[in-house]
């Protein structure tokens, strides 16, 4: 993984290592107390858990300022490839858009495996493009991203999970993307009368809705 790309990709999507609200729910449901956040960015994730009673630990190979303050100790550098940590430390690892980027999957997964006790809650961008993004000449936006080296499908990261010994507790696909926000202002509307529009048509129940990101809740098989 080339550090200086990721920084530059990790500089232009603004959201990365913001918190997520669906990403939160799952973790509030599947996860055990000890947490280990494997690619945690900013440390949102560490900072919030530590702040509603859970014991969080964020593991990252580039270093952040946000992580300097009172948790700053509960912050490592390194390579994902190796975790510097003991066998089953941790009750759940989670890990959001990270298996995408790694140069080898399947020695990440197995890390993984080694220092939880119980499970891990994964995220990765869905390689699945809807038929009508195909016809409209469009994609998103994690196809263009440089330091993407790896591409999951719903059946790819379920068979990923599995042959590493684990067992698919909860599946679901989460981040909408909103293409009426495109049309909008593609016939002419203001930005800001565009972003009113498409805020308004999220509301209609029947609606289509276009996800983005696969995320999983799998635990480790009893021996």
């Amino acid at each position: 993984m080339n550090k200086d790309i990721l920084e530059m990709e990790r500089g232009r999507i603004g959201s990365w290592g913001e918190l997520n609200p669906s990403r939160l729910e799952i973790i509030r449901k599947y996860a055990g107390k000890r947490i280990l956040d494997a690619g945690c960015s900013s440390g949102a994730y560490v900072f919030h858990l530590m702040k509603i009673g859970f014991d969080a630990y964020g593991f990252d190979i580039l270093y952040s300022e946000e992580w300097e303050g009172h948790f700053k100790g509960r912050f490592v550098i390194g390579d994902i490839h190796h975790l510097p940590y003991k066998d089953n430390e941790f009750d759940t690892v989670i890990s959001f858009e990270v298996l995408e980027h790694a140069r080898d999957v399947d020695k990440v997964l197995e890390e993984f495996k080694r220092v939880t006790r119980t499970n891990v809650i994964i995220s990765v961008p869905d390689a699945e493009l809807y038929p009508a993004f195909r016809e409209a000449g469009l994609t998103f936006h994690h196809w263009i991203d440089r330091t993407h080296l790896n591409f999951f499908t719903e059946k790819k990261i379920k068979e990923k999970m599995e042959e590493h010994g684990f067992v698919i507790k909860y599946f679901s696909r989460i981040n909408p993307v909103y293409p009426e926000r495109l049309f909008f202002e593609n016939i002419g509307f203001s930005e800001k009368l565009a972003r009113l529009l498409t805020k308004i048509l999220r509301k209609i129940p029947f609606r289509r809705k276009y996800l983005m990101t696969l995320a999983l809740v799998a635990e480790k098989k009893e021996k």
